[in-house]
């Protein structure tokens, strides 16, 4: 829905994508605070960013990270910060769960949580189709009121921040409380914090609660039914229009004079061959 020309880039041709810093970050994160710090009740700080550390160090090493706007791949200088920015905020993290708070004082109150990864998986009629598709995928925490969420390590810049009304445009929250019946979403953020040196600080860490509406619900199903249709997708996408969406992000220092650059802002590992495709100029 963001950009079905992006989509077909990944999804249909399958082109090789190249992973960043930040989220083989969230990656690590991730694996273990769901994995060892809730679902395994391990508490030691200490040996926990060391396993995280091991963990990045690890993806670093063997995934060919590369810079997200010169697409080079990362130096070791750059990995070893990578993994001490994530030290910080992944300590931040943790030390708010156990405390009740921040950093910064702010209270984190959170249910406890009953289970973690839990894959969820359910059949949604599309009526304006009749057909039915399948919607499957891991839910990060499920906790002991029947309500679930998501962990997101996320950069505070103020066109990227989260809240609420960022989250509720999201599809995630709705899919989610369809595969467990859910009403209930919470995203649990971690805001991703540096100085002016770049060196990282204590994030904050918060949550957005809201409840999942009908009105959620009949957006996702109208929503899958115009991408199902426009991707062609029962059909094995055989038919499907896949137009780009550039999304015009203004210009930079670095940017000035390359509009093979500008003219698109949206995250994306695949600029490079739509510029080609579609908006270079000459033959």
């Amino acid at each position: 829905m963001d950009c079905p020309q992006k989509y077909k880039f990944q999804y249909v041709d399958r082109l090789p994508r190249s992973n960043g810093a930040a989220s083989l970050q969230g990656s690590s994160l991730h694996k273990v605070f769901l994995e060892e710090f809730l679902a395994g009740g391990v508490d030691d700080l200490a040996f926990l960013l060391e396993m995280m550390a091991d963990d990045l160090r690890h993806r670093l090493n063997t995934q060919d990270p590369r810079d997200y706007k010169t697409k080079l791949p990362l130096n070791e200088a750059e990995k070893f910060d990578a993994i001490l920015d994530l030290k910080v905020w992944a300590e931040g993290l943790l030390q708010a769960i156990q405390l009740g708070a921040d950093n910064y004082g702010n209270p984190l109150k959170l249910p406890g949580v009953e289970t973690t990864e839990v894959e969820g998986c359910t059949e949604l009629y599309l009526p304006g189709l009749e057909a039915s598709i399948r919607l499957r995928g891991y839910i990060d925490l499920v906790f002991e009121d029947g309500s679930i969420g998501d962990l997101k390590l996320a950069s505070d810049y103020w066109k990227a921040i989260w809240t609420l009304g960022k989250a509720i445009t999201e599809y995630q929250p709705a899919m989610y409380a369809k595969m467990l019946g859910a009403k209930t979403f919470r995203y649990l953020i971690v805001d991703k914090k540096k100085d002016r040196s770049g060196r990282a600080n204590a994030p904050a860490v918060r949550t957005i609660d809201y409840e999942v509406t009908d009105k959620d619900f009949q957006r996702l199903v109208q929503d899958l039914e115009y991408f199902v249709k426009t991707a062609d997708l029962l059909n094995d996408h055989k038919n499907g229009h896949f137009p780009p969406i550039p999304e015009y992000n203004g210009q930079t220092r670095d940017t000035a004079g390359k509009p093979e650059v500008q003219f698109c802002g949206k995250l994306c590992d695949f600029k490079e061959q739509c510029y080609n495709a579609h908006f270079a100029r000459g033959d």
